[in-house]
């Protein structure tokens, strides 16, 4: 692959997998009917739904060996989590804490809080060996925690894997291209969708904004590992797209699995690549490099590349 702008989403899951979430409707297509995560299991509870811990067939059948990505924006993690889901080992890594699938799962679950939803749909969605996985970024984690004792269940028994990149410009442009164009994930892309991100212009202070968010979670991702007395599994986008075999090796290495799961020939994946990213990138830099310079001293440490042997 090249190192023009990548962006890591994913097409449509296979039948009898969660589906993917457009931002404006249900999990499933069909237009929203709670307006928060709180709505959801207020409607569990008072409909009778709930069903208390030992009740459901998933309290007895808990994820063993569980971990969670925490991710920065357009850092690949919807690639990581297809990459995962490929080996059938890694169990079905998802972010569950957004609405739409805490409105598509938690009335099945009998879940009437966050901490009942979290363990349980980990546990549904484990694989045959008790692996399980969850992604959230750093707002849905505070969001989550507001509603209830999501610790409990995310607690430091979980591996934690930290996914960033190493190239924030980069990250930047992705972000203003997929804010202004309104195309995240590449099972959106038809001709309208190209022709709707072709038209994106670049914004020396638009991406300057971008960076400024993605910054600004990283230090927030920093103070939560120090705070809860975490040192997670370091990766790097560019390390994942570049030897996605070689991050699948680490995460089987840190969960103690047996051997390694070897990634399909064709992975369920297709990168969006935008043909600019490098002359934007260079004319940001050129452009805005006092900006740059400063957030050297204030970034908080990026590791170096490590031999891809």
């Amino acid at each position: 692959m090249t190192q023009s702008d990548k962006s890591t989403d994913t097409e449509q899951p296979a039948t009898g997998r969660p589906a993917e979430d457009d931002g404006k409707t249900g999990a499933t297509g069909e237009c929203r009917l709670f307006e928060r995560p709180a709505d959801v299991f207020a409607h569990v509870q008072t409909s009778g739904k709930a069903r208390p811990d030992g009740q459901s067939e998933f309290d007895a059948g808990q994820a063993q060996n569980r971990y969670a990505i925490c991710l920065t924006p357009r850092s690949g993690s919807t690639f990581l989590a297809y990459l995962l889901r490929d080996t059938d080992a890694f169990g079905f890594p998802e972010e569950w804490l957004a609405l739409a699938l805490i409105e598509k799962e938690a009335a099945s679950l009998g879940a009437g809080d966050i901490a009942t939803y979290t363990r349980r749909v980990m546990a549904k969605y484990a694989s045959g060996n008790g692996v399980s996985g969850i992604e959230y970024g750093i707002a849905q984690l505070l969001a989550a925690r507001a509603l209830g004792d999501i610790d409990s269940v995310l607690d430091r028994s979980v591996r934690y894997l930290y996914l960033r990149r190493r190239n924030i410009v980069r990250q930047g442009i992705s972000m203003h291209i997929a804010l202004q164009s309104g195309v995240l994930h590449s099972y959106q892309m038809n001709d309208d969708a190209r022709a709707v991100r072709a038209a994106v212009i670049y914004d020396t202070h638009a991406i300057r904004q971008q960076i400024k968010v993605l910054h600004d979670q990283e230090l927030m991702w920093e103070r939560e590992f120090g705070a809860r007395h975490i040192e997670p599994e370091r990766l790097y986008f560019e390390d994942l797209v570049e030897r996605p075999q070689r991050i699948v090796r680490r995460l089987a290495n840190l969960l103690g699995l047996p051997a390694t799961p070897l990634l399909p020939e064709k992975a369920s994946i297709q990168p969006l690549a935008d043909n600019r990213a490098d002359e934007w990138e260079a004319r940001y830099r050129a452009e805005d490099a006092d900006y740059l310079d400063a957030l050297k001293i204030h970034r908080p440490r990026v590791h170096i590349q490590l031999s891809m042997t």
